[in-house]
């Protein structure tokens, strides 16, 4: 710890630094971002008394783990909420936001970032969530999926291949950049031991390419976020002036001067929320705008297919919904075009909508309310019964699509996912 705080006398006073030291030891703030498309904010304080609303972020809220364990409920499990850092959460809510964005959320896992800008589109728009490592963009996705989200498209690639054809492309960016994780430093404290010097600067070197791709892949009059969960000057103010010499077509946009934080003097236009600060474990956010003005072409759904071959050998047809179908380059990356909508096999007069469109349901015809005993049932895979002629069933609980089930002749089919079936008390 001694080395790490000598480093910080780089930009911050003695006062600052033990304030910021001291603040590893007190208790971690837990935060949720709510699905405000499926759930009123009324509707959820009736049910959750003891949250507190986030000061900063609207649908954004602090809880106590000794009140409500979350992370295990019925509500994360159906995609109600989102568990987020109440630091982190103020991130995507500064982000400006147009029906017609294509925005690119560029180091995307797990998704607490991408989940508040995909609803802020209303299901509008389309967003590229991307993560350099495949096992965190198939988290990415699992959260995807959980929440219901209806304009994302995921992938697993590396942006140094194909940036160079995207210039001007996207009219959003997040970049939540790779970093040394001192912002992690009261939640985890393996971070405490892992952190080096070394690593601030391997970090900083990565950082610096990926905002060039950034800026150069960003539309004329396009807002790019810049973020990172590390208190280290090297990679949070220098990473800003690196942009800001290197690209003179983009300039800082000022954060909220309501937001407490601390500014160094240089950048007051940035901010680190330090837990000494902020109720939240640290984040440091820059926002960029570049020259010009924005022009977003609207946007037309559409609805494309795969096609796969099942184990059988038989031709699988997958259709996926769309509201924008990104270039080539970025689409033969992707983990998920778009919504999973359905599956049709060949040979069988039997289509199948898939767990992910059946989320993105909203008090649709083919919605129909159960109790929740029959809706732990059928998250642990069991069959329920319902009084209904429909053959197409997406089950809901309280506002909140469960999934999907056939239902042929009185005979109902669960297709719960097997891998999500847990017991919930």
């Amino acid at each position: 710890m001694e080395k790490f705080k000598e480093h910080l006398q780089k930009y911050l006073d003695e006062k600052t630094i033990t304030s910021l030291i001291d603040s590893f030891n007190k208790k971690e703030q837990k935060g949720l971002f709510l699905n405000y498309l499926k759930i009123k904010d009324e509707e959820f304080l009736k049910e959750f008394p003891f949250v507190k609303p986030h000061p900063y972020v609207e649908h954004g809220y602090f809880y106590d783990k000794d009140d409500y364990n979350f992370g295990i409920s019925l509500i994360h499990e159906l995609g109600g909420v989102y568990i987020q850092d109440p630091s982190a959460m103020i991130v995507s809510s500064l982000l400006p936001i147009d029906e017609n964005d294509l925005i690119l959320d560029m180091c995307s896992a797990p998704g607490g970032k991408l989940v508040q800008a995909s609803l802020a589109l209303q299901n509008k728009g389309q967003i590229l969530a991307n993560d350099l490592s495949f096992s965190r963009a198939l988290t990415l996705l699992s959260n995807v999926e959980r929440m219901g989200l209806d304009n994302v498209t995921v992938t697993s690639l590396d942006f140094k291949r194909i940036y160079k054809n995207l210039p001007n492309y996207f009219s959003k960016i997040i970049l939540d950049a790779p970093c040394s994780g001192s912002g992690m430093f009261r939640k985890d404290e393996k971070m405490i031991k892992d952190w080096t010097y070394e690593k601030v600067i391997k970090n900083s070197i990565i950082q610096k390419e990926l905002i060039d791709m950034a800026i150069y892949m960003l539309k004329e009059g396009g807002t790019l976020i810049y973020s990172t969960c590390s208190y280290s000057y090297e990679e949070d103010e220098e990473i800003v002036e690196y942009a800001l010499n290197n690209h003179k077509d983009v300039h800082l946009i000022n954060i909220n001067n309501n937001i407490k934080g601390y500014r160094d003097p240089s950048y007051k236009e940035t901010i680190h929320l330090f837990p000494s600060i902020n109720d939240g474990e640290g984040q440091y956010i820059a926002m960029f705008r570049k020259d010009g003005v924005l022009v977003n072409k609207e946007l037309e759904p559409l609805i494309i297919t795969k096609e796969n071959k099942s184990k059988g050998g038989k031709r699988v047809i997958e259709t996926y919904k769309v509201n924008h179908l990104f270039k080539d380059e970025i689409m033969k990356y992707a983990i998920r075009p778009g919504t999973f909508v359905s599956t049709a096999y060949e040979g069988k007069n039997d289509l199948k909508y898939e767990h992910h469109y059946a989320r993105t349901q909203l008090f649709g015809k083919n919605c129909l309310n159960i109790s929740r005993e029959d809706t732990l049932k059928f998250i642990k895979g069991e069959p329920i019964k319902v009084n209904s002629d429909l053959e197409h069933i997406f089950p809901t609980y309280n506002g909140l699509t469960i999934g999907y089930m056939s239902n042929k002749k009185g005979v109902s089919k669960n297709y719960y996912p097997k891998g999500l079936r847990k017991i919930i008390n």
